[in-house]
């Protein structure tokens, strides 16, 4: 345990960099939505191309594993919006947001480095597999189910089309897809070209790690802590469980995949559901608390479910 503990907090500490930073002084609030720009317009999309345009497709997209990791999603965000329209009784809106709360976890800014120092490459082809359909999955059915639930909701087709053109304008996904038109081509890039792809991709998750703690100092536990626990229980606790049933026991995955299917169910949820509530303006507190709570909480709930699933199915 205390061996896994020290494999992942590299990776907070880097969150801790950034906190401290902003939150002592040693650096202007304003840092953040630098680095928080670059890691996503430039240097994340770069990661994700790179990775794509090596990737082993049949590895990659392989459909129990698809189905262990998305099946937790939409059963957490399902049983998200029941909890808070029944025991918190949030309006039909916030419930969604809510749902959405407990669901979007932090896969790629979060989950690659844990799951690269955790098990070094050998997980790495079915993590972004997983990524590869994460944030236009989610984002879309999230979408979709606030304007059918919510009162002044869009049209199915208008929220079609709003969906698509978020997803479009993902810079993630031009580097998703970039990557894998690349693939499917066989182009190899030129030795320069393929150099400087390296040197951003590299430079990629110890800025978005920064970039991401330097951010949370915006962030305050506002809302209800009941309410905000269930929330981050859902993605830290009851996703993971999910995934690791159904790649384990019900799919007998190879112990690679079931790493890469837990590891990355059990990261908390990422900024994304403060953009989805902010967007919607529904439940905007309870998505801060979450993400604030969840991330903080995630320190000890990762090395459990590392540790569990180590123990279980050794590499």
């Amino acid at each position: 345990m205390l061996a896994i503990l020290q494999t992942i907090l590299p990776v907070f500490i880097l969150i801790g960099v950034g906190y401290g930073a902003i939150r002592t002084g040693y650096l202007k609030d304003d840092f953040a939505d630098a680095l928080n720009t670059f890691a996503v317009r430039i240097a994340v999309p770069v990661l994700l191309f790179r990775a794509m345009a090596g990737i082993d497709l049949g590895q990659a997209f392989l459909p129990p594993l698809l189905i262990s990791f998305y099946a937790g999603v939409f059963f957490c965000f399902a049983a998200g919006i029941v909890v808070a329209r029944k025991v918190f009784k949030r309006r039909p809106g916030e419930a969604v947001a809510v749902g959405f709360a407990g669901t979007f976890s932090n896969s790629v800014l979060l989950g690659l480095p844990i799951v690269e120092r955790a098990y070094g490459e050998a997980t790495m082809t079915m993590a972004f597999g997983i990524i590869a359909l994460h944030a236009p999955l989610i984002y879309t059915v999230g979408m979709i189910t606030m304007e059918l639930m919510r009162r002044d909701g869009r049209t199915l087709g208008e929220t079609l089309r709003r969906a698509g053109r978020s997803i479009i304008a993902n810079p993630l996904m031009a580097g998703i897809v970039a990557g894998l038109a690349v693939n499917a081509s066989g182009l190899v890039l030129p030795e320069p070209l393929q150099a400087s792809v390296d040197m951003l991709a590299a430079a990629a998750i110890p800025v978005a790690l920064v970039g991401i703690g330097a951010a949370l100092t915006r962030y305050r536990l506002t809302a209800a802590l009941p309410e905000t626990l269930t929330a981050s229980a859902f993605s830290l606790i009851v996703h993971p469980a999910i995934a690791f049933v159904l790649s384990h026991y019900v799919f007998g995955l190879s112990s690679v995949a079931v790493h890469a299917a837990v590891a990355l169910a059990a990261m908390p949820p990422g900024v994304n559901i403060y953009i989805f509530a902010t967007l919607y303006d529904r439940a905007v507190n309870l998505a801060a608390s979450t993400l604030l709570l969840a991330t903080a909480l995630s320190v000890v709930t990762i090395s459990i479910w590392l540790y569990v699933v180590d123990t279980l199915l050794p590499l």
